[in-house]
């Protein structure tokens, strides 16, 4: 009866661990957003049988970006996306099915196997935002101990650049216009930080402590709804 609830709820939300994989390894991963003049890059701890869908969201999450663009993991010519977006892209734009793979059917074992394999990861695909995610290194979880430890941000530098900023080029100009108070948009672009939330923008600053907050919090909020969805059975 336990197994046909868990099956239920799996319908609802999807588990973010495969727990049929039986070895499960333990990942530190780079995260290194491309072609931004000041150095962006998280240190993260990954076990390798979480699916790839949620690990996107939790790197998109530890590099500081707000999450409510869409995203996808790239490797070997294939993306991995949710799918309800892929149907979106072969129904409406004729895309081929072959050019995809649901996201939350992978893991990310099957990404990356052995130190200095990498993929990379896309998002806002308006501003096209890309960062490179390397496997740094692999090492044996203690079989006796190992529980589900989640994601954890080891190490990080360096600020996310605002969203909705205009990519790479748009995100250049901003960092010109606010180092110069005689800049005729100065105001405006200090103004336009302030709306939305980046008040005293600094591209060099890392918050540790509150990188893993928003790390740990969604993954306490999807434990939270699976146990939900659990209760109501």
């Amino acid at each position: 009866m336990r197994n046909l609830f868990r099956k239920q709820i799996d319908t609802f939300v999807s588990p973010m661990f495969d727990h049929s994989i039986k070895e499960v390894d333990e990942y530190i991963l780079k995260v290194e957003l491309s072609g931004v003049p000041f150095k962006v890059c998280r240190e993260i701890a990954v076990p390798s049988d979480i699916y790839a869908g949620y690990l996107a969201e939790l790197l998109v999450l530890s590099v500081g970006w707000c999450g409510t663009h869409m995203h996808e993991i790239l490797k070997d010519g294939i993306s991995y996306q949710r799918q309800s977006e892929i149907d979106r892209y072969v129904d409406e734009f004729s895309f081929s099915q072959e050019q995809f793979r649901n996201s939350f059917n992978h893991t990310l074992g099957e990404l990356l196997r052995v130190p200095g394999d990498s993929f990379n990861l896309r998002y806002d695909f308006g501003d096209d935002w890309m960062h490179v995610v390397t496997l740094v290194e692999k090492r044996k979880y203690d079989s006796v101990s190992y529980d589900d430890p989640g994601v954890e941000v080891l190490a990080g530098e360096g600020n996310c650049p605002p969203d909705d900023c205009g990519g790479v080029p748009g995100y250049m100009h901003l960092l010109e216009v606010i180092a110069d108070s005689s800049n005729e948009e100065y105001e405006m672009m200090k103004e336009w930080l302030e709306c939305w939330g980046y008040a005293d923008f600094d591209p060099e600053q890392f918050n540790l402590c509150e990188c893993r907050r928003r790390v740990d919090d969604y993954q306490r909020l999807i434990e939270e709804v699976r146990q939900g969805f659990f209760a109501r059975f």
